[in-house]
């Protein structure tokens, strides 16, 4: 009888509770009317405000897909420059560097130091232009920002000068690391602000250290890590298209552009081209070094690949990836360097590959072994955006598959590849056909009737041997003489008159 009263008023709640649930449902336009759509997203967008960002940036962040496959090629190893950086705890042991540079530059004991005044105010005026160049928004205050940006800017610009002087003070391993950190996307300041510091620090008493402009000064310093050990002239002139006036990796990307670029984008596509260099070699491709020409030189003419020099370490692959990396955010620049990149990595497939291009001159590399060294050269590639579209390399890529692909070239190729890859198995080719074309002159010979044989013994041997080659020509024509004996045919055989004295032996050993 408990049990029944206890049932009878959790039915009723259940079933309260699930018409409750069934109405809900029906008129849950009515019920569960919450605030319009519309009206909350314009709420949200009066309030949050899109953050100024210039159109015009060209100091990026480096792209999660990039730093993936090889983040230390992003990461500053002791000098942080710019606002990406600043303050990382492992980066702060050249601050006191950077103080201490400021304070040389800038000391009151000078006379003619240069005016800290004139040199804040100018920061000041440009600030909002220079936070316009970084692709992200600065949470930096403005005091902040401009003692950053002096600090920094002497720097670079002491660190310029003692090189050019030949007096660095710094110790040697410092000075290429310092070249790989300054090459970094995320390690740049604007070049309008270096310039400006540049020219309100010049010192009066050093104006044969002056002639030169930063521009020079940077090219000069960064050079090393592209002509090291190489015979391509030194140059800082820079291709017509750019002329680095943002930072220093499009300065120095901009100083090693092809020396013929089309001013247009074509209007196909790159064609593809998936040989390597053994493969090219096979099809009867020559390859060599290119000489007086700049890094990214790549000609192909009459069957010859011609290559502008490059030595591989880990220093040219961080220049390398950041240059890409630039071109990869930057679209206002073509991507010379990566159509580059892309072209080594089809070169390249195999340890044999390095080896033929180290043999021929082209690429020296202090990665280990070739094995490792085509892995790496392979690993540049991975992550990027191609640059079939907009490809400097397009006409000779173009000019290599013609030539591949042709049949004569093809034949001529397999010929060569086949029976005269090297001077023994030439030697051993070239004595197989003359054989084979000697049998066959006997064999004609043999078959011929009195006249012929009579034409053959009328003349010396050597001349008879040198008219069986000249016959198809119809160059060689001696008048027949018929042989009468033994004695003229022995005569005929050595070219020369037998006298009776002669031992026999001569002619048995003949």
């Amino acid at each position: 009888m408990g049990t029944k009263l206890r049932s009878v008023p959790l039915q009723t709640i259940f079933r309260g509770w699930f018409q409750h649930i069934g109405c809900r449902s029906t008129h849950s336009g009515v019920v569960d009317q919450g605030p319009d759509l519309a009206a909350v997203l314009e709420e949200k967008l009066n309030v949050e405000q899109p953050t100024q960002t210039s159109n015009g940036a060209f100091i990026y962040r480096v792209p999660d897909s990039l730093r993936s496959v090889e983040p230390k090629a992003y990461e500053p190893n002791i000098v942080s420059i710019g606002p990406y950086h600043h303050g990382s705890a492992r980066l702060q042991a050249m601050e006191d560097t950077k103080w201490r540079i400021f304070q040389k530059m800038f000391n009151p004991n000078e006379p003619n130091r240069p005016n800290l005044n004139a040199v804040l105010k100018e920061l000041e005026e440009m600030e909002p232009q220079a936070r316009g160049c970084y692709s992200e928004d600065l949470k930096i205050s403005s005091i902040m920002f401009n003692k950053m940006m002096l600090y920094d800017s002497c720097f670079i610009i002491e660190l310029l000068r003692e090189t050019k002087q030949t007096n660095i003070t710094l110790p040697r391993w410092m000075l290429s690391v310092l070249q790989r950190d300054l090459i970094m996307l995320e390690n740049q300041l604007p070049m309008f602000v270096l310039n400006k510091v540049y020219d309100l620090t010049r010192s009066s008493t050093c104006e044969a250290e002056e002639n030169l402009d930063l521009k020079e000064l940077a090219v000069q310093f960064f050079e090393p890590m592209i002509y090291k050990d190489l015979d391509t002239p030194k140059t800082s002139a820079l291709c017509e298209e750019e002329d680095g006036e943002k930072h220093f990796v499009e300065l120095f990307r901009a100083s090693i552009c092809p020396t013929q670029v089309p001013k247009h984008k074509f209007l196909v596509k790159e064609p593809h081209m998936f040989r390597s260099i053994t493969e090219l070699k096979e099809s009867g491709v020559k390859i060599k070094k290119a000489e007086n020409c700049q890094p990214l030189d790549v000609s192909f003419k009459k069957g010859v690949l011609k290559i502008a020099p490059v030595t591989m370490d880990d220093y040219r692959f961080t220049l390398f990836r950041n240059m890409v990396a630039f071109e990869q955010c930057h679209h206002a620049c073509r991507p010379h360097v990566t159509a580059y990149v892309f072209f080594l990595d089809r070169l390249i497939n195999s340890a044999e590959d390095i080896g033929l291009l180290h043999y021929s001159g082209i690429m020296q590399h202090t990665l280990g072994g070739n094995k490792n060294a085509a892995r790496l050269v392979n690993k540049l590639c991975k992550e990027l955006a191609g640059a079939a579209d907009d490809s400097y390399l397009q006409d000779v890529l173009w000019k290599i598959n013609c030539y591949c692909n042709d049949g004569w070239n093809q034949k001529r190729a397999k010929l060569k590849h086949e029976y005269f890859y090297n001077i023994w198995v030439s030697l051993s080719t070239m004595a197989a056909i003359l054989m084979i074309y000697l049998t066959m002159f006997q064999t004609v010979t043999g078959l011929g009737d009195e006249n012929v044989r009579a034409r053959m013994f009328g003349a010396a041997f050597w001349a008879t041997f040198a008219e069986a080659f000249t016959i198809p020509l119809g160059v060689f024509k001696p008048p027949p003489v018929p042989a009468k004996d033994e004695l003229q045919i022995f005569q005929w055989l050595l070219g020369c008159e037998v006298l009776d004295d002669m031992n026999p032996f001569f002619f048995m050993s003949c």
